[in-house]
C-alpha cells in the first residue's frame, strides 16, 4: 500500500527572479514560462508563486544557469534581492530578540529546581526579565543584539525541554512516607494540597512514575524503618550482624531504595560501575534504562514520541551556506493528530500533529547525521506531546530537545546555516541519548 503523500507545510511561497541577472535572460523567461509564472512586477522583474517544493525546484534550476557578472548597480541591486529570496519559511528571517511566552507553574518550577541552568543563561551579557506571562531579553550593550537572540534561543529550548515533560500530581502521603520518601526525589517540587494528608508533587513525567512505583511497592524493609525529622534513614531492625558492624558508606547502600547492599542481591553497571539491589535497578530500568545516579545509558531509550508518524528523506542539487561542495538533504516530518496515551501529559485527550521540515548538507557527515535522527525518529525520540513555546497552545506536538536546523540560511540565530558546529552539536546531543 502506497504511503500517503505528506501535506505540505508552506504552500504558498514566492520567489523574485530578474532574467538580466543572467548570461541568457531569453533563457531564463522562457524557463519560467515553462515553470507557471503567474505575476509580473516592475523593472522586468518576475514573481514566481506556489508550493515549497515547486519553488525549490524553480530555484535549483535556475542556479544552474550562468550569471552575468558585468551589471549595473541596479541589477546588482536586484541580485542581492534574488539571493535573499531563495525559499525559506518567513519566520526565519533575523529579527531582534522576540519575548517568550510563558506558563507561570513551569517557570516557577525552573525557578525552584533549575536556577543554576537557567543563570547560565544570563550570564552571557542578556538582561532577562521574567514577567507573569512573557520573558523578555535585553543586551547589556544594545549594539549586540544577536547575544540577546542567542539566549532567547537557548532559553526556549530549555524551557521547551521541561515544560513538556512536566506534571503535576497529588497524592495522600503519612508523616512517614513524607519524611522517608520525598528526600529520595529532591528532583520533584512538592506543596501542600488542601487535604490533610495531600501533597501536590511537580516534576518530570519519568520522575513521578519512579515515585509512584514506590508507593505502589516499596522496599521490602520500609514498614520496619524509622526517620528521623533530619531524613537520615536508620538501619533496618532485619540487617544482617555482618552489615550492621560496618560503617554506611555511600558506596555500600543502593541510592534507589537506600538499603544496605546484600553481595549475592546485587547487581553492578558495566560502563559506570555503580551498585544497585538487583530488584530496584530491574524497577529503574523498566521505567528508564540510565543509570539512577549518573545518567548513562543502557540499551534503547525510547521516548514519548506519538506513534504513525513518518520521516522522509530527499535530495536536491541546491547547496546550503558553508557546504557549497554538496547537495541538501531535506527532511520531511509528519506526526498526525490522535489521542494521548498513558506515557503523555493528558492521557485520553485529544493531540494536534505537525508537520516539519528540516535541512542537513548531503555530505558524509550530513548522511551520518541523517542515519542517527532516522534513529531517533523510530526510537520515538524526536518530538513529544506538550505545550508550544511559540503558541502557547497545550496538547500539540512538539520538538524534543533534538536541534533541528528548520531553514536553509540566516545563521545560527536563525536556525539556520552557515553554522560550522552544528553537526558536531546534534551528534553530541543523540550521543547522548545513545545513538552513534
Amino acid at each position: 500500500m502506497e504511503n500517503p503523500r505528506l501535506p505540505e507545510i508552506f504552500d504558498d511561497v514566492k520567489l523574485s527572479v530578474d532574467p538580466y541577472m543572467f548570461l541568457e535572460p531569453q533563457r531564463v523567461l522562457k524557463k519560467l514560462k515553462d515553470m507557471s509564472v503567474k505575476e509580473q512586477v516592475k523593472d522586468s522583474t518576475l514573481v514566481v508563486r506556489g508550493p515549497y517544493k515547486h519553488i525549490e525546484d524553480i530555484y535549483v534550476n535556475l542556479s544552474r544557469l550562468g550569471r552575468n557578472k558585468k551589471t549595473n548597480g541596479a541589477h546588482e541591486a536586484r541580485s542581492s534581492q534574488y539571493h535573499r529570496t531563495s525559499p525559506r519559511p518567513k519566520a526565519a528571517r533575523c529579527t531582534p530578540a522576540e519575548s517568550a511566552e510563558i506558563d507561570a507553574a513551569v517557570i516557577h518550577y525552573i525557578k525552584e529546581k533549575h536556577a543554576a541552568q537557567l543563570d547560565q543563561i544570563t550570564r552571557t551579557g542578556v538582561d532577562l526579565q521574567i514577567g507573569k506571562k512573557h520573558v523578555t531579553f535585553r543586551p547589556l550593550n544594545i549594539e549586540q543584539r544577536i547575544v540577546a537572540q542567542l539566549a532567547r534561543e537557548r532559553f526556549v529550548t530549555f524551557y521547551q525541554k521541561i515544560a513538556t515533560a512536566l506534571q503535576a500530581r497529588t497524592y495522600s502521603l503519612n508523616t512517614t512516607q513524607r519524611h522517608s520518601l520525598l528526600p529520595m526525589f529532591p528532583e520533584l517540587l512538592h506543596s501542600t494540597a488542601q487535604g490533610k494528608h495531600e501533597i501536590t508533587l511537580t516534576g518530570n513525567y519519568l520522575d513521578l512514575e519512579r515515585f509512584e512505583q514506590y508507593l505502589r511497592s516499596p522496599p521490602k524493609t520500609f514498614p520496619q524503618k524509622q526517620t528521623s525529622h533530619t531524613d537520615k534513614v536508620s538501619r533496618p531492625i532485619t540487617s544482617p550482624p555482618a552489615l550492621q558492624n560496618k560503617p554506611q558508606d555511600k558506596d555500600e547502600i543502593c541510592s534507589i531504595c537506600l538499603e544496605p547492599l546484600v553481595n549475592l542481591q546485587v547487581k553492578t553497571l558495566e560502563k559506570c560501575k555503580h551498585t544497585f539491589c538487583k530488584d530496584c535497578l530491574k524497577e529503574a530500568f523498566n521505567i528508564k534504562p540510565v543509570c539512577p545516579m549518573c545518567g548513562v545509558i543502557y540499551g534503547a531509550l525510547k521516548g514519548t514520541q506519538p506513534k504513525g508518524g513518518k520521516l522522509q528523506p530527499t535530495v536536491t542539487a541546491s547547496h546550503l551556506p558553508g557546504y557549497e561542495k554538496y547537495g541538501t538533504i531535506i527532511i520531511r516530518y509528519y506526526i498526525p493528530s490522535g489521542i494521548q496515551g498513558d506515557e503523555h501529559p493528558s492521557p485520553g485527550e485529544p493531540y494536534e500533529g505537525t508537520s516539519r521540515i528540516a535541512y542537513l548538507p548531503d555530505s558524509p557527515e550530513g548522511r551520518k547525521v541523517l542515519k542517527m535522527l532516522t534513529q531517533a525518529f523510530d526510537q520515538r525520540l524526536t518530538f513529544t506531546i506538550g505545550r508550544s513555546s511559540t503558541t502557547g497552545k497545550c496538547n500539540v506536538v512538539t520538538w524534543n530537545d533534538i536541534h533541528h536546523k528548520t531553514s536553509r540560511d540566516g545563521g545560527q540565530t536563525c536556525y539556520g546555516y552557515p553554522d560550522p558546529d552544528y553537526l558536531n552539536r546534534v551528534q553530541e546531543e543523540l550521543k547522548a541519548k545513545g545513538i552513534y
